[in-house]
Order: C-alpha cells, then structure tokens, then sequence
C-alpha cells in the first residue's frame, strides 16, 4: 500500500483553509480532508480542529465494523462540539468545515462524508464516486434541474447543506464496504473538483505511478485549469495484493 497527500492553496486564494491527515500503514489508516469555511482563520480553525481530533482518536481505532462506525460518529459529534464552542468564544457566526474520509482495518472499509468534499474509488480502471455532495446544486441535479457540468459553474455551487459546525447535531454519511476491491482510493475536497471532471481524474488514477506522483499531477491540473479554491488530494494506493 501507498499512502501521498498533498495540499495547495490554488492560484486564487490567498491562504489554505484545508487540512488533510493520514495515519497508519497497509494494515489499519485513515485518511481524511477537511475544507474549512468562514473565511481565513475561522475556515482554517475548523478545518484543523477535525484533523486534531481524528490524529488524537487514531490509537483508539476499534476493530470491528460496527464499532468503528460508532468511533466515526462519536468523534465527528466531539469536532462539531468544537467547532462550535469556538466560534461561540470568537462571536463567528459562519464557521465550519466538510469532511471526507476513509479508515480501513484488516478487510473492512469505512467511507464517511459531510459536505462537498469527495470520495472516489479507482476499480477495475473504472472510477467510481463513492459520496454525494451535501450541496444545494447536488440537490438541484437530483431533481433533474442541472447537469453535472452546470453544476461545475452554478453561482451557488459553493452553498453546501451539511457541515461540521453548522447546527447543534451533526448527521454524516457512513458506508462500511467489506473487502472492497479497490486499486486506488481518492479523498479530496472541491478544489479539484470544480476543475477536473471525473473523466480527467480517472485518466489520473489510471496511470501507472506512484500515490505520491499521482497526487501532485492532480493538484498541478486542477491549478492549470484555475486553482479557483484551496486544492487537497489523500491517496490510498493498493499494491500489496491484487485487487480489481
């Protein structure tokens, strides 16, 4: 296994407010971005309280499927708890951040989401996107009122409906997969994505390069054709079985 993250602050923006983390080896990890919202400090703050909470949780990673659910909700409650206590101290009435993550132990996988940043699974050499944006244009395709491209561009594109810090009680998206067969996994926030399609990323994954070489041809794409927004990409590279 091959774990690379890298994290720019894109062509645009004059400060980064993601933050990514990655622990562990190929046995048991996690990888997590997190896309904090409220403008410089309070976005970064909120970015990194998620990231604080889950590195200091790590040891404490459960073994089974149903407990490391129950890990997951119990610490993201814990961050949201922070998050809003903060910007209760700091008078910010706009503080928050998404998160995206995947922990995995033995043969289990565990994906959990809150907002727009995303989890993508290369399989087969087929890219497969394993999250649903916590976002008004989301909601808006799924009524059939745009496609995906006008989502790309929508003036609300970056108003999102759930987040870590937005409301007393926080509900994230939670899948446990077991022994998926998966080459490459891909946690990311919107960054890259308003830039890249999902073709584009694909064609990425597909290559025959390091996690470490694949992340950073990700974030020089995605800043070629924009850098509108802070741009964070964690990779899970699966070598040491065959897998797809």
């Amino acid at each position: 296994m091959e774990l690379a993250f890298r994290t720019d602050r894109g062509q645009v923006r004059t400060q980064n407010e993601d933050a990514v983390l990655i622990l562990g080896d190929a046995i048991t990890g996690i990888a997590l971005v997190a896309d904090g919202m409220g403008g410089h400090a309070a976005g970064e703050v909120a970015s990194q309280i998620v990231i604080e909470e889950f590195r200091r949780a790590f040891p404490s990673l459960p073994s089974t499927p149903v407990e490391i659910e129950r890990w997951f909700r119990h610490h993201i409650d814990l961050a949201n708890d922070q998050v809003l206590q903060f910007a209760k101290q700091s008078n910010l009435v706009m503080m928050g951040t998404t998160v995206a993550a995947v922990c995995w132990n033995e043969e289990t996988v565990v994906i959990v989401h809150i907002g727009d940043s995303r989890v993508y699974a290369l399989q087969a050499n087929e890219l497969r996107r394993l999250t649903e944006d916590h976002s008004y244009v989301n909601v808006l395709k799924q009524l059939g009122e745009l496609t995906e491209e006008e989502m790309r561009v929508h003036p609300k594109r970056n108003v999102i409906t759930r987040a870590i810090g937005s409301s007393e009680q926080v509900e994230p998206d939670v899948q446990v997969l077991a022994d998926p067969e998966f080459d490459v996994i891909l946690i990311c926030t919107d960054g890259l994505t308003t830039h890249m399609t999902d073709v584009a990323i694909q064609h990425v994954l597909q290559q025959t390069a390091s996690a470490e070489q694949k992340a950073e041809q990700l974030i020089a794409e995605a800043n070629q054709l924009g850098g509108s927004d802070n741009i964070t990409v964690a990779l899970v590279q699966f070598t040491d079985r065959k897998r797809g």
